[in-house]
């Protein structure tokens, strides 16, 4: 019978059907390779364009930067000489760059001065307000730079960059990875396949083994000779029907054994029955050692019953209730708790006839007086019908606990405000050295005290305050400044109507019916509490002071805290105004020496230097504005003569004379300055020739009639000859403009002197 059924398998295997089977194994790890093979291909599709495109766009990033930069030092000069001819060569020479598609530049203003793209249907509107990066369709890489000249911002540059190349070679990368990929992909398939068929030869022949024996043939053996993982699982196997074989033959003698020892665990039971008995005895024994350590333990143990009586408590309970010498069974928790302590536990106690276990806090109170804090820790006893009967509770002195916590609560609180404080601290801090910085940037003392008020309001958020400058000695100081909501009335007091001023040093008023009180801050009518002046000293000279609202009482801070925070925020006020003393001193010296540099020191005249950067700045305004402006070159008829006569003091005094009534003779925007010499030239922004002609005669007509008196000499009779030329119309720069008044000048003098000449109406030389 089992030589028949072990042909019929093997008839069986022979079928076509087992060569499906044997494929089958083949096919599962050929499967196993088939995701990760997938993942590498769509892996090496994807990434390797998108790597190739990532470092195309750097690449670009990095070219559009650098032609940026080198475009805009070209184009910062020309701009600011408004120089399109420059600027349109150097548009030229970028657009050599087969990449760039348009270029744009514009002025401070944002008006264009420069438009070039090679494809005319680019569409620049859209694409100019984008950020600098990529177009939205991805396809133009934008460039923005802004151009600077001198330190100073004179224009925006603007540059598109094409990405067709990138596109293609991306496109490019994209169809020669999808091919290497797939290639890989059906070369590592195939060598996973036949290496898999490999393998799975001898695993196929312990299958077609076992299907044998399985059917009955118990003689069949697997017939695997290999020394690797394979042979090792065909000889275990081998093994272990030699092994089963045996035990068949065991099995009988294992039955009659399993009888004989069911009779002996029998007897084991029996004996096991005995020893519990033992063990009941011992749990009883046990019961009454667990009592006496619950009499000895540290903690309290009470069982109360439903009416929150005791009915049982251990020594350590006795103690913390105070009643060693009375026992508390049968006595209530009331007797040691308030009303509202009562009501928890009723309301714990309600938890605990739910079955639920719980721990929380009790205060009681002694008889003698004192107060403890217990941690209470309960569990409910139940009979044997499930009926609440008490509750197990487990006592816990926490008293000194709580109040170490409470120490420590304090000191944490304490620390918190200490941090507090630092913040606050550096926070202030960090306000100066902007308000220093802020400082060096001002140009003016308008702007000083502007950002003073500024930081003030942040600095001094609670209080109110404002600014009192003195310009001269012996005059009043003046308000310059003020921030917060409260409004001081006095704009202007004498420095001896602050007790600052008078001591040189801070002064304080918390209480305006104690202290002595500022004269300046008696007529102030909604300033009340406490009020704080503090000099503005820079140099050991008082320039002026700050008055302000300071140190307001806070709720709840007691006498030492409150002193505390004055002497902090007095110490914050004194700083503030030394840093705007020195600020103000510092910016008064700057503009000192920058009159001193710019004035003529004889007749208080603007001098040449002045006059060119002022005439340069006039001539950019008319041009982008296209104005007019007039230059005038005045020059003292026959005063060499004069000097020579007269010696030069009185020459002095001629020319000081003539300065003063020039300046009287022009409007507040003219700008009169001493050329050199007997030279003056005055500057009118937005003169046209008829009212500029009007000026000259004028200044003609005063000059003949100036009377001046030096000494014992009274000088009349003098005169001026003036040349005028006019912005664009005679020049269009300033060394061009001048050039034609001084031709005028000249021309002047040559007609015979105490006239004016234009410079348009001289006749060209043949």
């Amino acid at each position: 019978m089992i030589n028949k059924t072990s042909s019929l398998v093997t008839a069986k295997a022979k079928k076509p059907g087992l060569s499906l089977i044997r494929s089958r194994l083949a096919g599962k790890f050929v499967l196993i390779f088939v995701p990760f093979l997938v993942a590498f291909v769509l892996g090496a599709f994807f990434l390797i364009p998108y790597f190739y495109q990532n470092h195309g766009l750097q690449d670009m990033a990095s070219k559009a930067k650098n032609v940026a930069n080198i475009a805009a030092y070209s184009a910062a000069p020309a701009i600011f000489l408004e120089d399109l001819l420059t600027l349109k060569e150097v548009a030229s020479s970028l657009a050599q760059d087969e990449d760039l598609i348009f270029i744009v530049v514009k002025d401070q203003k944002g008006k264009d001065l420069i438009i070039h793209k090679k494809d005319p249907r680019l569409a620049l509107d859209k694409l100019e307000p984008l950020p600098r990066g990529l177009a939205a369709d991805k396809r133009i890489f934008i460039e923005k730079m802004a151009i600077t000249y001198e330190n100073k911002s004179v224009g925006e540059l603007i540059l598109g960059f094409s990405l067709e190349a990138l596109i293609r070679g991306t496109k490019r990368v994209q169809r020669i990875t999808g091919a290497v990929s797939l290639s890989v992909f059906a070369l590592i398939l195939l060598i996973a396949y036949y290496l898999s068929s490999l393998v799975t030869k001898p695993l196929r022949r312990i299958t077609a083994t076992v299907s044998e024996i399985t059917a009955g043939d118990y003689s069949r053996r697997v017939e695997v000779s290999s020394q690797d993982e394979v042979g090792v699982l065909a000889a275990s196997f081998n093994k272990m029907l030699d092994r089963l074989s045996e035990a068949m033959s065991h099995l009988e003698e294992a039955r009659s054994t399993l009888e004989k020892r069911v009779e002996e665990r029998t007897a084991a039971l029996e004996q096991e029955v005995a020893e519990r008995k033992q063990a009941e005895e011992r749990l009883r024994e046990s019961e009454d050692l667990f009592r006496r350590m619950v009499e000895s333990l540290g903690e309290g143990v009470a069982i109360v019953d439903e009416r929150e009586n005791f009915i049982f408590t251990n020594e350590a309970a006795q103690r913390i209730f105070a009643s060693e010498g009375q026992p508390l069974a049968g006595r209530s928790l009331r007797e040691f708790t308030t009303p509202e302590q009562f009501a928890l536990i009723q309301e714990q106690t309600r938890e605990r006839r739910e079955g639920k276990r719980g721990s929380y806090e009790l205060k009681i109170t002694l008889p003698d007086g004192r107060e403890k804090t217990l941690l209470v820790t309960a569990t409910p006893r139940f009979d044997d019908q499930k009926r609440f009967t008490s509750s197990l509770a487990v006592l816990t002195d926490i008293t000194e606990r709580k109040r170490s916590e409470e120490a420590l609560r304090k000191i944490k609180n304490q620390l918190e405000e200490t941090v507090k404080q630092l913040a606050r601290r550096n926070e202030e801090a960090n306000l100066f050295i902007q308000m220093g910085d802020a400082f060096q940037m001002a140009q003016n003392e308008s702007e000083i005290i502007s950002i003073s008020m500024n930081y003030a309001r942040r600095l001094f958020s609670e209080e109110s305050g404002a600014l009192y400058l003195q310009r001269q000695p012996g005059l009043p100081l003046e308000a310059k400044g003020s921030w917060g909501e409260r409004e001081f009335k006095v704009k202007d007091f004498f420095p001896e109507e602050c007790w600052a001023l008078r001591r040189s040093q801070m002064h304080f008023v918390g209480n305006q019916s104690l202290d002595i009180l500022c004269p300046h801050l008696i007529q102030e009518e909604k300033i009340s509490g406490p009020t704080l002046c503090v000099p503005l000293v820079s140099f050991g000279e008082s320039i002026g002071v700050l008055v302000m609202t300071c140190c307001r009482e806070k709720e709840g801070f007691s006498e030492e805290e409150i002193e505390k925070y004055r002497q902090v925020r007095q110490s914050l006020a004194l700083q503030f105004a030394q840093r705007l003393a020195t600020a103000l001193s510092t910016m008064q010296l700057r503009e000192s020496l920058r009159e001193q540099s710019i004035r003529d020191p004889l007749t208080g005249l603007y001098n040449r230097r002045f006059l060119e950067e002022t005439l340069n700045r006039e001539l950019y305004r008319a041009q982008r504005g296209q104005g007019v402006v007039a230059v005038m070159m005045l020059d003292l008829d026959y005063f060499k003569q004069f000097n020579d006569r007269y010696g030069h003091d009185a020459g002095d005094a001629v020319l000081g004379a003539v300065a003063r009534l020039l300046q009287k003779s022009v409007r507040r925007e003219d700008i009169v300055c001493r050329y050199g010499g007997e030279e003056f030239m005055i500057i009118m922004p937005g003169n046209t020739e008829e009212v500029a002609r009007a000026r000259a005669e004028l200044i003609l007509d005063r000059v003949r009639h100036l009377e001046i008196q030096h000494g014992s000499h009274v000088f009349r009779q003098l005169t001026i000859s003036i040349g005028l030329a006019l912005f664009p119309r005679d020049g269009d720069a300033t060394e061009a403009l001048i050039q034609a008044a001084d031709q005028a000048l000249l021309e002047a003098k040559r007609r015979g002197r105490n006239r004016l000449v234009i410079a348009g109406e001289i006749e060209p030389k043949a």
